[in-house]
Order: C-alpha cells, then structure tokens, then sequence
C-alpha cells in the first residue's frame, strides 16, 4: 500500500482508532513521521502535518524543510502544455551535477524543438544554475530556461528570489555595476538594437572615458547603418582618445559607411593588376587628413616602402564591393582571384577586412581558393556546417580549436570537417581538455564513432595515453548525447 492509501485508510477509521507508524511510509519520510509525532499536541495535528508531508511527497518527490517559521508562498500556476518524461528531467540533473556545460546546452536547444515544459521537480536545480554569477554559460542556460519552464518557472523565480526573465536583476542602470551595466547593454543589442543605441545616446556622457569605451564596444553587437551618426559624432566630439578609436575601429565594419567609401576613394585608381606583369603601384601622399582617418604613416616593416604602406592600410579596410568594381565581375569571383594572387604579397592580410566586415561570402570563396592553416583557422568560423563540407583544408601543425569554429546554433558538422578538426587536434596529443571532448560530442556526427573507435584501437593506452583516452571519452560524451537524442522526443 503506498502512502496515499494509508492515509486514506486513516482518514476513514480516524485517528483514534488507526494511527500511522514508520513503516507505513516510505524510508525517505520515517524520520520526519518521528519527528511529527513527537512534536504535534494530539494525533489529528499530527495527521493533518503527515497528510501534507505525503502530498509533498507523492506530488515532487521531496520531502519538507524543517524550518523554525512558516513561510507564506503563492501558488504555483498551472500549466497547459504537457511535460517531458521525469527521464529527461533526471537526465538534464546528471548533466547539471556533472558540469557537462555543452551537452546541457545541447539537451536545451534540442527541447525547445518541441512543444513541451521541463518537469516541475527538476527545475529549482536547474534555474539556480542558470543565475549562478560563476557560472559562464549562465545567459545561454536562462535563455532556453525562460522558454523551457513555463509558468511553473516564472513562479519559482519570485519564491527563489531571482530575478524575472529578461529583467537583469534589482539593479537599475543608475545603481548598477559596470560589469552589470556592459551586460545589460548587450542584452538590448541581442533583443532590441535600437533601444541599445538610445540608451547609450542618453547615458554615455555620465561615465568615464575608460567606461565609455567599453560600452560603446557593445554597439558591435547588431551594429547596422542606424548607429553610423552617432559613432560620427563621438569621432569628432569625444575628448578621450581611445573612445574616438574604438568609434572608429566600429565604422570601419559598415561597408556603407562614409568612413569606408572615404577608404574607397583615396584607394580608387591607385592599384592596377595585369594578367602578365602582376600588380603595379600608383604613389600617395601622407596628409593630415589621413592621420586623422587612422593610418600610420611609417611601415613597421623595413623592406615596405611607406607609400606602399599606405596602399596596404587602405586595402585592408576596404569590401568585397571594392574588389568587384576593380575587377569588373561578381563578388564571387572577385573573391577567388584576390585570394589566388593578392596585392603586396605576403604582407597583405587578406583575412583583416574579412573578419572586420563578417563577410561570410568572401569568407567562403577565399577558402575555396586558398585554405592554407592562417587563413583557415581565421576564416572557417564564418562558414556554415554546409560550407566547410566544400572547402579543402590542408592540415600543416597541430593545435586547440578557435572558439570561432564552435557555430553557437549548436548545429552538427560534416564528417570532412570533422575528421579535420579531429585530425587537427591529435597533433596536439599533450594536451587535449576534457571540455573539448564534450564539445566535440556536441558537433561530431554520429558517422565519427567509427573513426573515434579505429583510432582509440590503434593505439595501446602505454603507447599513447592521451589520444587513447581523449577519443574514449568523446565517445562517452556521444553516448550521452545520444541518450539525450532518444529521451528528449
């Protein structure tokens, strides 16, 4: 007979005639019907405090804190969408306890898919987590939570003493932190670009320079054509140095900014290329006007003449727009012969203007053309999973992953690129963390377990100790990931 029964059985001969003893309950609760017992007035108190506790029990799994006074708590609305199995919920505590960052996520992003709400009993857990200040995916875990937990989570939140969702906490931007203040700024340029922009615009001028140039980073966030006049402004007006070169730097990455058509324009008519004789130079002047634009006017490099310096400044800042005009043909192609014969040789960075302006489409031709390691490792965040499949990475040293590579939707690699990366990092085979296992998990196809287990088999655990133990725990991770894959449906 479980414990509802029991109580159902008293409740109907009554207390003076049947009385509840230990073993009529569960383990978990013998020691609290003890101490009930020994602290009620009289059998019926003692009933109704036992009939409560069994609720508590039968409806969360847990049993009642023993707390010196009673504590007055609203009640928990109810919800209209169905729950997952306690199976994933007991699953996503394992990964919680484990620290298993990456497959948390992962289990997030995969539920949200489906109309469904995390169970109840598993989520005072999981939202402490998420609002814990140490932990570094915090934002992330409360952005899927928010939608993950349903009333039932928003509720939890004002009893936890949390702050709601999408609210930053009890601190205002007059009392907030710094720190506190950089967040909440690039919370709104997630969510709301403009209001980001607007909230700068009225409190910029109340913070120091060093602050101020830290929070106008935030506007790299979402940063479109809108936030051109007042990065302008804050170029001509601001009194700190460092704020007018981080304004700058910032206008630099729109294409259609006027700073960078000014950029077009120095460039414009200086640069020919010839199909025989290769590229030729036109000469220009340093001016006032160029300082102020950014540009330095002697070359680090003592074989680079300092006009020809300039040139390469310019290059490097001007888009694929740029390069299409002077060669005449689509920016596709445009790309492809930059990258197969550049200007200036090997001190052309062609990667610079390509991560500045976040051109995945130039990204992608240049490595269809050259996917040499450095430029590689620079570019290959830019591209889709789909994207990488195309491009003919060439393996020269080994080394850890860029953060760049790890694509935040969480979506699956290719087997190519992953064998790459795999590749890449066994060369590396002194240090491989175990968070880069997990993250691996995360992204490797499951057509990789068959490599995983070929390569972890090569090798002895005394011939080499790291990649056999590295791949073994991929596989693990896999396994898990897997698991996730089967419960969360």
């Amino acid at each position: 007979m479980n414990v509802t029964d029991q109580l159902i059985n008293i409740a109907l001969l009554g207390t003076a005639t049947r009385e509840l003893i230990a073993t009529d309950l569960p383990e978990e609760l013998q020691d609290s019907l003890r101490d009930i017992q020994e602290k009620a007035e009289d059998a019926e108190t003692a009933f109704y405090q036992l009939s409560a506790l069994g609720f508590a029990f039968r409806r969360a799994g847990l049993k009642a804190y023993l707390l010196k006074d009673p504590v007055s708590v609203s009640e928990a609305p109810e919800e209209s969408k169905a729950c997952f199995s306690r199976e994933v919920g007991e699953l996503l505590t394992s990964l919680h306890s484990n620290r298993n960052s990456y497959l948390l996520l992962y289990a997030y992003r995969k539920a949200i898919a489906f109309d469904k709400l995390l169970p109840p009993v598993y989520l005072p857990a999981l939202l402490q987590r998420a609002f814990d200040r140490n932990n570094p995916k915090r934002h992330e875990e409360q952005r899927w939570l928010s939608e993950l937990s349903g009333r039932r989570g928003r509720w939890l939140l004002s009893e936890m003493g949390l702050p709601a969702w999408g609210e930053p906490g009890n601190e205002s931007w007059e009392t907030a932190s710094h720190e506190e203040r950089k967040r909440m700024l690039c919370r709104l340029r997630q969510e709301q670009p403009e209001q980001g922009l607007a909230l700068l615009q009225t409190e910029l001028k109340n913070e120091s320079a060093a602050h101020r140039e830290e929070l106008i980073r935030c506007l790299r966030i979402g940063l479109t054509k809108a936030d051109e006049a007042f990065l302008q402004e804050l170029l001509l007006k601001d009194r700190s140095g460092s704020v007018k070169e981080t304004a700058r730097r910032l206008l630099c990455s729109l294409p259609d900014s006027e700073l960078v058509k000014t950029y077009q324009e120095l460039l414009r008519g200086k640069l020919h290329f010839n199909f025989l004789s290769g590229w030729s130079y036109d000469k220009i002047e340093y001016t006032p006007e160029m300082k102020k634009l950014g540009f330095e006017e002697v070359s680090a490099n003592k074989d680079e003449k300092d006009d020809r310096f300039l040139l390469r400044q310019l290059a490097e800042r001007v888009p694929l727009s740029f390069w299409s005009e002077f060669y005449d043909c689509t920016p596709e192609k445009a790309a492809g012969k930059l990258a197969k014969k550049p200007p200036f040789q090997k001190l052309f960075d062609l990667s610079s203007p390509i991560l500045n302006f976040g051109d995945s489409v130039w990204a992608y031709y240049t490595l269809k053309e050259n996917a040499e390691e450095d430029m590689s490792l620079a570019l290959a965040g830019l591209l889709s999973p789909s994207q990488r499949e195309e491009i003919a990475f060439q393996t020269i040293k080994g080394g850890l992953i860029p953060d760049s590579w790890f694509n935040e939707d969480g979506g699956e690699w290719g087997m190519k690129f992953s064998s790459y990366v795999l590749q890449r990092l066994l060369r590396n085979n002194y240090y491989l963390p175990k968070e880069t296992a997990e993250q691996l998990a995360v992204y490797f196809p499951a057509e990789m377990r068959g490599t995983l287990e070929r390569i972890a088999a090569s090798v002895t655990k005394q011939e080499n100790n790291t990649t056999f133990y590295f791949c073994r725990l991929v596989l693990e991770y896999m396994d898990v990931k897997q698991k996730i894959d089967t419960l969360i449906k």
